[in-house]
């Protein structure tokens, strides 16, 4: 939440303090000085000489304020002029970037990488393609004795569990995410559990609460939704639909061992039921149901009051949070989801046929240190990967929701680490959408057919 105080007697929320853009520049500039300071003496004493020649980093877009990937980036290029890097945008999707990826690692794989066009050294794989591209033989394990001290251990485990794949680390986690839930400050109160923690909300409060607006579910003068987020046919509908079944009381959906689904019907339909209910009675709506990859559109949902909650991931909070943003605004609060979240983010790994290697790891060291991790949180509102930036006292004075979403990224759970992941969310996320437009009942056939997809079929 933005204020993590006490509230007074009267349940009225403190006024919270919002962020200009204009001063997040600033804090990108001070930032990269620090992190030049710091890191000069890492990068001036490292004992084995870097391969020389460009390193392309394969990389969804970053739409962050501030662009603190590709800044991160110049700085490696002033330090090391011989090896500089560059970033390749993908699409911004998840479902368009695997698809992209895939093929080119494909190609490489075919081509030995002689195809300028398709020569990548270094993926950013969201966390649900590390499994599936290690399986696949596309990546390089990280050589962990090559790692400066001590750098493996700051990371949040969870986080890190997420690059590894049958016993081999084959990535370093360069950005996390947890799902947050935003509510309205004005309209909105909550109990929390303990003195100054954020309130929390289950999806039984969420409904009566949505329910209970002027209008609601009626025929006429109907708000937006009481609760907005990412239901359209993309990766956003596997991420909210595991998120719905977790919050039920499903505690795993994979055994990644076996390769096999767990399913236990009654649990994985518990909460869908409510939810599929709500939906009828027009309390929840999200990127339009029809939307692939639209996530933009529960965002605006929320921003311009169309919505009492919303589930979308911390990197919005800036641009809520904004005041010399066009458009209109509205006060909020933030907390946890009524369950674990989805673990989100973005993993480094390095290309299997990259001809600099060493480099390559290198430069995924200094992506991930903590100086690093500070600059993509503090300019772009990315989730850092590392305890030390969590424990910053500075840091949560200054972002006063560090605390609360480093609890939700220790609790979130990692998505199915199989090779077959994509398989298998298309199919999760159409029964899900089937149950969801329907009573909440998942298709009869459904554990069949998610076990073929984890198989590949």
């Amino acid at each position: 939440m933005t204020d993590r105080k006490p509230r007074g007697a009267s349940g009225t929320p403190r006024r919270r303090r919002r962020v200009p853009a204009s001063f997040l520049f600033g804090v990108a500039v001070g930032t990269v000085v620090g992190v030049v300071a710091t890191l000069g003496w890492y990068v001036a004493t490292r004992e084995e000489p870097l391969e020389r020649g460009e390193l392309v980093i394969l990389s969804g877009r970053d739409t962050s304020s501030g662009g603190p990937r590709e800044e991160l980036v110049k700085l490696w290029n002033v330090l090391h002029p011989q090896s500089p890097a560059r970033i390749r945008e993908a699409p911004v999707t998840t479902d368009q970037q695997h698809s992209e990826m895939v093929g080119i690692a494909q190609a490489q794989a075919a081509g030995g990488g002689d195809d300028p066009d398709d020569a990548v050294d270094i993926y950013n794989l969201d966390v649900t393609f590390t499994a599936e591209f290690a399986a696949a033989g596309h990546l390089r394990p990280i050589d962990e004795a090559r790692l400066a001290p001590g750098h493996l251990d700051a990371f949040v485990p969870e986080v890190l569990d997420s690059c590894r794949y049958r016993g081999s680390l084959w990535a370093l986690p360069f950005n996390t995410d947890a799902g947050l839930l935003f509510y309205r400050s004005d309209l909105v109160t909550g109990a929390p559990a303990a003195p100054g923690e954020a309130p929390r909300f289950d999806w039984d409060a969420i409904i009566d609460r949505s329910a209970a607006l002027p209008g609601a579910g009626g025929a006429t003068q109907r708000p937006a939704a009481g609760y907005v987020g990412q239901f359209g046919p993309y990766e956003g509908l596997t991420v909210n639909g595991m998120e719905l079944l977790w919050a039920g009381g499903v505690d795993r959906l994979v055994d990644e061992t076996e390769n096999r689904v767990v399913f236990q019907r009654e649990r994985w339909e518990r909460r869908l039921r409510d939810v599929a209910a709500a939906r009828r009675d027009g309390l929840l709506v999200g990127d339009a149901f029809t939307v692939p990859g639209d996530e933009a559109r529960s965002l605006r949902d929320f921003q311009e009051g169309r919505a009492l909650f919303m589930r979308n991931w911390p990197v919005n909070y800036r641009s809520l949070a904004a005041t010399d943003a066009p458009g209109p605004r509205v006060p909020f609060e933030v907390t946890r989801l009524p369950g674990p979240s989805a673990l989100g983010g973005q993993n480094l790994a390095i290309a299997k046929q990259s001809r600099q290697p060493r480099a390559a790891q290198a430069l995924i060291e200094f992506l991930t240190r903590e100086e690093a991790q500070r600059t993509l949180f503090t300019v772009g509102g990315f989730a850092p990967t590392r305890t030390d930036v969590y424990a910053d006292p500075a840091l949560r004075q200054r972002f006063p929701y560090l605390a609360l979403l480093g609890e939700a990224v220790r609790e979130a759970r990692v998505r199915p680490r199989v090779p077959h992941y994509f398989q298998f969310s298309r199919v999760f996320r159409e029964g899900v959408r089937t149950a969801l437009e329907g009573d909440g009942t998942l298709p009869e056939d459904f554990e069949a057919r998610l076990n073929r997809a984890l198989r590949g079929g």
